[in-house]
């Protein structure tokens, strides 16, 4: 298995995606004798057939490094990547900027989940509960126009209470609202990076059940390799009934906005 992720680490990769998704989980790998934190960085890819595929998937000694994912990103358009019309990642500190600079042409859109857990983090207890039933009102909007409107609206309610928090909202407005610019059947797929998190969450399972940390960084590339395998030969080889319906839509939109190329 160990061999299976490598050959997924330097597969090539396909030149067009509808979407691609970035998300990085800290484990322990035990190193001789001492545990050593570490990150396992995963990408994602969604394929104009509506199938997903992971792209990548690195364990790093360390915390999250942006030096990391850049290299990571790297070697996706070195394997062949060119054209992708969505990019969704969290907002991990630089991450934005370097998106943006590789995928000029691309949207960017930012994990909402973790938007809402940042809330959490910076509003008061009362505050926190409305923030997120007000968020999921804007999830539903029907156009980008209104949404970007009541986020407005959401951002002038707490300003007083949360100003830098509110003031980091309205610069990446856009970035939390581009998930709203795609068909209405794939508006949630977009809006969060859980398609990662369905490889995290076995990658947890198999983390506490060897222990709560990874015997050594062979084993974790063994996992890894499981984890990835049973979700591509497994849940993953059919296409979602909601993707497939909003498909046709989908790949129309990607040759809109490459069809100049």
């Amino acid at each position: 298995m160990a061999e299976e992720l490598e050959l997924i680490n330097t597969r090539p990769v396909d030149p067009d995606l509808l979407a691609i998704f970035l998300d990085g989980k800290h484990v322990e790998v035990k190193d001789v004798d001492r545990l050593r934190a570490a990150c396992v960085y995963l990408v994602v890819g969604l394929h104009r057939d509506g199938k997903k595929r992971v792209l990548g998937c690195f364990t790093r000694y360390g915390r999250e490094d942006l030096q990391e994912w850049k290299a990571v990103l790297r070697s996706l358009v070195e394997r062949g990547l060119r054209r992708v019309l969505i990019v969704i990642h969290d907002d991990f500190s630089g991450l934005l900027g370097l998106t943006a600079g590789m995928f000029p042409k691309s949207d960017i859109q930012l994990c909402t989940v973790h938007m809402l857990r940042n809330a959490r983090t910076h509003l008061s207890k009362t505050d926190a509960p409305e923030f997120t039933k007000r968020f999921r009102s804007i999830r539903m909007a029907w156009t980008s126009e209104v949404a970007s409107q009541q986020f407005e609206e959401l951002c002038q309610r707490f300003e007083k209470n949360c100003a830098p928090f509110v003031k980091e909202l309205r610069k990446k407005r856009p970035n939390y609202l581009a998930f709203l610019n795609y068909p209405d059947g794939v508006r949630r797929t977009l809006s969060t990076t859980n398609v990662v998190e369905a490889i995290n969450g076995q990658l947890e399972i198999l983390r506490r059940n060897s222990g709560g940390y990874f015997q050594s960084e062979e084993s974790s590339k063994v996992k890894l390799g499981i984890a990835i395998t049973s979700l591509e030969n497994g849940k993953w080889r059919s296409v979602a009934a909601n993707m497939k319906a909003a498909l046709d839509q989908f790949n129309a939109l990607f040759e809109a906005r490459f069809e100049a190329e």
